[in-house]
């Protein structure tokens, strides 16, 4: 599997707290954006930005003292979600690495689009609609990252055509049918990609977010 860009550590009422390895200088990086879609969905375009912070992370002052910045080989980013525009409700992010001219870059890629849950007080069982891309193999996949390591992962094929659903970069897949519920994967899941099998398809994902923190 490839490697996931970021994860979400912790998710509590008015505090996000975000990961990512640092980039080396010769990746010409120097600085981290948090991207958003308004349309609450993983094919979205990604056009509305959340921040843009330097290589040495940020720590929202009105959450300063709750999670020190860690050094070293990750960069952690801790903010209220309300000082940005954004509510404690469930949302799409994308994270883009910017260059010395603030230009986003292609190259290191930016992460697939992941879900950021809303905070829970204990073990919940959660998901999202969406539509898988048309395609004639996996390299032709929408990649959706969860949060972090989720378990009791389900996925549904709601409409049409059957979908093709993999857990990890380059396959195998597992075929969904059309209307058909029932792939599940009992193991910890952190990313899994889905294409349409001769055109696009709607399909529900649920997963149980096991330990919050």
């Amino acid at each position: 599997m490839s490697a996931r860009i970021f994860s979400i550590l912790r998710r509590r009422p008015g505090i996000i707290d975000f990961i990512t390895p640092i980039q080396p200088p010769s990746s010409g990086v120097v600085g981290y954006r948090l991207k958003t879609d308004a349309s609450q969905d993983p094919s979205g375009a990604f056009a509305t930005t959340i921040m843009t912070k330097n290589l040495y992370g940020y720590e929202d002052p009105d959450v300063r003292g709750m999670s020190p910045i860690q050094p070293g080989e990750h960069v952690r980013i801790v903010f209220k979600p309300q000082n940005f525009s954004l509510t404690d409700a469930a949302f799409w992010l994308k994270l883009v690495f910017v260059n010395a001219s603030n230009a986003e870059m292609g190259t290191p890629a930016p992460s697939a689009p992941t879900l950021v849950l809303p905070p829970f007080d204990g073990p919940v069982q959660t998901g999202f609609n969406s539509t898988a891309p048309s395609g004639t193999d996996i390299t032709q996949s929408l990649r959706i990252d969860l949060p972090r390591a989720m378990d009791n992962f389900r996925l549904r094929t709601i409409g049409s055509p059957s979908i093709y659903l993999a857990f990890q970069e380059g396959g195998p897949e597992i075929i969904v049918p059309t209307t058909q519920e029932g792939i599940g994967f009992d193991g910890l899941v952190t990313s899994f990609w889905v294409r349409g099998s001769g055109g696009s398809s709607a399909f529900s994902a649920t997963f149980r977010y096991a330990n919050p923190r």
